[in-house]
């Protein structure tokens, strides 16, 4: 079980609430937001915030999937989400998304480190893989900075169209290899 705050500065782990609704609206609305993730529809539909944070509290009583506001540590302003499946889907065990304004901000490399940190140290998880559009390579930059490595491209379908995925995975050899480098 992981807990339900953590601290990775600049951002602080929350779980969401009923309150942030609105502000998932806004953000994950957003046509730049929604097409590069894999789950976000768009347009985006009202109501559908209030359904998904409503659902991710079921998923995480019951285990399923981990999924944190992140908030800005400074201000406590939710700029985006991120998510840990303890058994990886489809789209692996990782999966965030950061609104529009607050992108190259470091928000989503220190919320992966944080929540990649909580899944080795807390749950019996040996590796852990994510995926993102070849099209987007900011997010492959934030599982780079995590230490997440290529381990294939494939092809999905993705809004209606096939596109290609990149695949990385860090085991937790690897994790513990690049914190006692970083502690050095």
């Amino acid at each position: 079980m992981l807990p339900e705050r953590a601290l990775a500065f600049p951002v602080t782990l929350r779980p969401l609430e009923p309150r942030d609704a609105p502000r998932v609206q806004l953000l994950a609305g957003e046509r730049a937001v929604a097409e590069t993730t894999a789950l976000i529809p768009h347009p985006y539909p009202d109501g559908a915030a209030d359904a998904w944070i409503a659902g991710q509290a079921r998923e995480q009583a019951a285990g399923r999937e981990y999924t944190y506001a992140i908030t800005s540590s400074d201000d406590g302003v939710l700029v985006g989400a991120i998510g840990m499946r303890p058994v990886a889907t489809e789209h692996g065990h990782l999966g965030f998304w950061i609104g529009r304004p607050y992108w190259g901000h470091g928000y989503a490399t220190a919320a992966a480190r944080g929540v990649i940190a909580l899944a080795f140290g807390l749950l019996d998880i040996d590796a852990l893989a994510a995926s993102h559009l070849q099209r987007n390579p900011a997010s492959g930059r934030v599982m780079e900075k995590c230490g997440m490595h290529l381990l294939g491209m494939e092809k999905r379908d993705h809004r209606g169209a096939q596109e290609e995925f990149c695949v990385r995975g860090i085991t937790r050899d690897d994790w513990e290899h690049l914190i006692a480098m970083n502690a050095a």
